[in-house]
């Protein structure tokens, strides 16, 4: 039976007087790919960002392996090496080598040596198909192979689950596919992802529990059979529907 990692309880979270998330229930079991879906504005990636403390819940719980990540005395750093995220617009840092970019996580966090952080920074690059551009800086790379680079460099820090907003939402069409095969191939392999995504065909055919949320609320989730097939809330068959007439 999979073990429980993570658990949300009765998320919520305002911005001033406007509340973005409201009473989020759901759990994360080893090995699960949790696809997040729904309209733009919806509360997707605040629930994301709150996940790895990059928002912090105005009330509810997160637990991770039973604790809670919001209690004052958790180290943010090193729970986002277990917990780690892949962001829509890369976050690469410009002045620093593909190489480098996969490095100083590593070594100011998990407090590898230099030779162990490049050891396992060139096997996560060569497993994302960028191992020959180790040297090059960002602005040479493309959309697609910058968000390559990224993943690499959260998997370099071998987390338990990895985080994706929205991964290929700021790529052109023709680099979207070479996201979604780096991170089909994680699913295979069993590493347990939460992804926000606007790509339907991807989530139905990689996730194992899919949860569509809109207006701040997870309307309804299942398996991507349930959701795709056979939603039972009007508001997700109006998405699903409306989502197929414009691709």
């Amino acid at each position: 039976m999979s073990e429980t990692i993570m658990k949300v309880r009765h998320l919520g979270k305002f911005f001033g007087n406007r509340q973005i998330l409201r009473d989020i229930d759901f759990e994360v079991k080893t090995g699960d790919v949790t696809c997040i879906i729904g309209p733009s504005g919806s509360g997707k990636s605040t629930l994301l960002r709150c996940m790895n403390l990059l928002e912090i819940p105005s009330s509810g719980e997160i637990l991770y392996h039973g604790s809670c990540i919001t209690d004052k005395n958790v180290n943010a750093p090193a729970y986002r090496s277990c917990v780690g995220m892949v962001f829509q617009n890369f976050n690469l840092f410009e002045n620093k080598t593909v190489l480098g970019n996969c490095m100083v996580g590593q070594i100011r966090v998990k407090k590898r040596s230099k030779e162990e952080a490049r050891e396992k920074a060139i096997f996560y690059l060569e497993k994302v198909g960028m191992a020959e551009y180790i040297h090059a800086k960002p602005r040479q790379l493309s959309g697609g192979q910058k968000q390559r680079v990224a993943i690499a460099r959260a998997l370099a820090m071998e987390p338990e689950v990895l985080l994706f907003d929205e991964p290929t939402s700021a790529l052109d069409p023709q680099m979207v596919g070479e996201v979604l095969s780096v991170m089909r191939q994680l699913a295979e392999e069993g590493l347990t992802m939460i992804i926000v995504t606007h790509e339907m065909a991807f989530a139905k055919d990689v996730s194992s529990h899919v949860i569509f949320m809109t207006n701040g609320v997870i309307e309804e989730e299942g398996t991507p059979r349930q959701i795709f097939e056979n939603p039972e809330s009007p508001l997700t068959k109006e998405f699903l529907l409306r989502f197929r007439r414009h691709v």
